[in-house]
This record gives structure tokens, C-alpha cells and sequence, in this order.
């Protein structure tokens, strides 16, 4: 079982949800086994995490909310970024807390996987940088550090992105 003292701010958190919509389209885009990775959020220290979820980011407890309700987690922690880095991520998420989420990016993302140009073209048009899924939310706080670390646009980076063991060390997993 998960140590509360484990959590440390700025670290992420993987949930296999059980979305077969976000699992399906990872798959497509060609995962794999990580397509089980369907939602993500960013830890503030100890059980208190941020995530982007219909209808405002929230903070949530994912002792509460996920780990009682016997979902799978990774919990998973930056490689090669200092403590002072890892508190300037978490607190930029912690800045989002009550936005809306971005539900119209929830459904044109999928369309980047048959035209790349008109995923763009759609985040262009309709997107606001005070609305995110959940995924870009936690991306977008490593690129307002300079830390491009998936080297593609925050809303083009999916949960399974986060699943990199290049980009970040696990530091515990609980399976069903």
C-alpha cells in the first residue's frame, strides 16, 4: 500500500480509469500496453493531487478517489529535476484549480490522429489557455518551467506519454 510520506509535490499520477475512449484512441496512436493510462494528475504533496476533470480542474484526494475505489495507479516523479523545480511545477498547477475543462479539445484530439492540420487549426480556433484536459494541464506545467519534456505542443500529450520510464522514474505502482 501507498505511504502517505511517498507523495511529494510535483510528483504525477497515473490512473488506468477504464475509459475505453481515451484507451482506444492511445491505442490507435500506437501506446500499447501504456494506453491503459487514461487520466493524469499532479501531486501538491501527500494524498492532495490536481486534476483537469469535466466540468473544472479540482483538487482532489487520491487516496479517496482512487485508491479506495480500486483503481490502478503509477505514481511516477521527474527524472533529473530538483526539488526547486518540482515545487515551481506544482504550484503553477496548483493555479489552475477551478478552471473549466476544455471539452471540446476532449473530442478533437482524436481527430490529430487522421489530420494533424486540423487538430492544429481546431485548437486555434476554440482553445483558451485557461481551459485544459488533463493531460495538457500537467504538461503545461513542466513547459512553464522550460521543461519541454515531451517535445510536442501540451495539447497534443496524452496520459500515456507520462508512462516514458526516460522521462520519469516510478517511484510506486498498485495494480488490481
Amino acid at each position: 500500500m501507498f505511504e502517505i510520506d511517498s507523495f511529494k509535490i510535483g510528483d504525477v499520477i497515473l490512473v488506468a480509469t477504464q475509459k475505453s475512449a481515451v484507451e482506444q484512441f492511445q491505442r490507435r496512436a500506437g501506446y500499447g500496453e501504456q494506453s491503459k493510462w487514461t487520466h493524469v494528475c499532479g501531486c501538491l504533496g501527500g494524498w492532495t493531487c490536481i486534476e483537469a476533470r469535466f466540468p473544472r480542474a479540482r483538487l482532489v484526494d487520491i487516496k479517496k478517489e482512487y485508491l479506495e475505489r480500486g483503481f490502478e495507479i503509477k505514481h511516477l516523479r521527474r527524472r533529473a529535476q530538483s526539488d526547486r523545480q518540482r515545487y515551481k511545477v506544482a504550484l503553477w498547477w496548483a493555479t489552475m484549480n477551478n478552471l473549466p475543462y476544455d471539452a471540446l479539445q476532449f473530442f478533437w484530439t482524436p481527430l490529430a490522429l487522421v489530420a494533424e492540420w486540423l487538430c492544429q487549426f481546431l485548437h486555434c480556433l476554440f482553445s483558451s489557455k485557461m481551459r485544459f484536459v488533463c493531460s495538457e494541464l500537467i504538461a503545461e506545467g513542466f513547459y512553464k518551467e522550460g521543461d519541454y519534456v515531451f517535445g510536442k505542443p501540451a495539447h497534443l500529450v496524452v496520459p500515456a506519454d507520462f508512462a516514458n520510464p526516460a522521462l520519469f522514474e516510478e517511484v510506486e505502482r498498485r495494480s488490481k
